[in-house]
């Protein structure tokens, strides 16, 4: 298991821009329909300010353990292990929450827990991970502790997450539903007491110089007394953002609690392999993520997908006699844009670029541009490509994924690009062997000369695979991707 924690990028603040800060706030176990019907001033008005998303989706074991991992880490269940509330398998050297994200990047800032499950406090905010972590018994002591807290010119936290439980006590207790007056009643105390937390926040002084974006959501609904299932009733969350930093916000279409985290990293300008990043500000980055998502809304039963960055892009330039004549009768769309890393890829799988397909193969390969543009350090890329992994499985489950080792670049072995995609490719091989439906792939050796050199003459920029380049990668993957696609290939 992977111990060694992310490498984060934090682009620094102007001196003139507002100091930023976070407050996120957990309600355990609250149904959005039941958040409607109840009256809830403080969170209306967050919403009123900001964006409220009520058809949120949680994770698919609708449970606390779970859910809470994954919303604090933004990492799905099958990366950061957790899926029950014994937290046994959980993967947290890889998968930090956002709060020790933000530690580990920004330690001058005050980072901060409290809760009321005393499980998150135990496993997900281990002693040393951040500043202060905490438990309470109920909610009016949590408010409490939170008003304390934030009134503290010392501390001045900048990166709080508070967990209440008392709605989700009231759901088991009494049923979780529009018509169960002790559920409301439960809904409109926590209400209050994020109303006093609210007024705290707002009296500070130096409130007006702080960028404050507060988050709020919850890890499951509920049916009857209980959750767990994978139903609509336990499965539909919601999601606000509200505050100064909400300003622009828009919580994409199917979006799920795993977007909570990187929504906060962002708001500290923290960037990472893993961490959902767009390049829509580029304008012809925006006008090919369109196409892209057009192309998958008209051609649906695709059985064939290429994803990745310039490589895969430039089947259309360099390689497009080569796809042509390999690929055009296979049913096959091509998902790749130039100059993309992990984190951009990621973000495209979320927004659109998979929607409404059901292939029978996934052709991947991406982090060059990781090792490229940053020179980061091939864990990083790693766990950038794990995390797109664990995408396309969760969205399309059926699909077999053909997993390429990254192509080689610069003409010698020892071209320190080189030796980054190369270790990156040594971390994901035996990886690979451990995920059902994932097949590793190293065609290397086809691109170069004995002495591991890189010949321009099929990749001229030792880079980007020319005409010969790509026939090259059509024919090193044909018998591979053949099995696959024909069901004959399974290992």
């Amino acid at each position: 298991m992977l111990t060694l924690l992310l490498l984060l990028v934090c682009i620094p603040q102007t001196p003139q821009e507002p100091f930023n800060k976070a407050l996120m706030i957990g309600i355990d176990g609250l149904r959005p329909d039941c958040l409607i019907a109840a009256d809830t001033p403080a969170l209306d008005g967050l919403a009123a300010s900001g964006i409220l998303k009520l058809d949120a989706r949680t994770t698919s074991i609708t449970s606390s353990g779970p859910a809470w991992a994954t919303l604090l880490t933004g990492a799905r269940m099958s990366m950061h292990g957790v899926r029950d509330n014994s937290f046994t398998d959980l993967r947290l050297g890889s998968n930090p929450t956002w709060l020790a994200q933000i530690e580990m990047t920004r330690p001058e800032l005050f980072t901060a827990s409290i809760v009321q499950w005393k499980p998150i406090h135990e496993h997900l905010f281990p002693k040393g991970s951040i500043d202060s972590s905490s438990t309470v018994e109920n909610g009016a002591a949590l408010s409490r502790a939170a008003v304390s807290l934030l009134s503290d010119a010392k501390k001045n936290v900048d990166a709080l997450f508070l967990h209440f439980d008392d709605v989700d006590h009231a759901g088991h207790a009494h049923g979780y539903g529009v018509d169960v007056p002790e559920y409301i009643a439960a809904i409109e105390k926590v209400d209050g007491q994020i109303g006093e937390i609210m007024k705290t926040l707002r009296s500070r002084l130096d409130f007006e110089k702080e960028n404050w974006l507060v988050l709020v959501g919850t890890d499951h609904g509920g049916m009857g007394k209980g959750h767990g299932a994978d139903i609509p009733e336990c499965r539909t969350v919601f999601m606000l953002a509200g505050g100064k930093g909400a300003a622009g916000i828009q919580w994409r279409e199917n979006a799920e609690i795993h977007d909570f985290a990187p929504r906060a990293l962002q708001h500290f300008r923290i960037e990472g392999a893993r961490i959902p990043t767009s390049r829509m500000e580029t304008p012809w980055w925006s006008k090919r993520h369109s196409l892209i998502n057009q192309r998958t809304h008209d051609a649906p039963k695709s059985e064939l997908l290429f994803i990745g960055d310039s490589i895969t892009h430039f089947w259309e330039n360099a390689g497009a006699r080569v796809w042509a004549k390999r690929f055009m009768e296979t049913s096959t769309l091509n998902l790749g844009i130039a100059g993309d890393r992990t984190e951009h890829l990621l973000w495209r799988l979320r927004n659109g670029n998979l929607t409404g397909l059901s292939p029978k193969v996934a052709v991947l390969m991406i982090g060059s541009n990781n090792a490229g543009q940053l020179n980061q350090e091939p864990t990083q890329t790693f766990l950038g490509i794990q995390a797109i992994v664990a995408e396309l499985q969760f969205q399309l489950p059926q699909t077999k994924i053909l997993l390429l080792g990254i192509f080689p670049r610069g003409a010698k072995a020892d071209d320190p690009h080189r030796v980054l995609n190369r270790e990156v490719n040594g971390l994901l091989a035996p990886w690979a062997d451990t995920q059902a439906g994932v097949y590793f792939l190293n065609i290397n050796l086809r691109f170069l000369t004995e002495n591991a050199t890189l010949a321009p003459e099929i990749m001229p920029d030792l880079l980007h695979p020319n005409e010969r380049g790509y026939q090259i990668w059509a024919d090193a993957i044909e018998s591979k991707l053949s099995g696959l696609l024909n069901h004959t290939d399974l290992r």
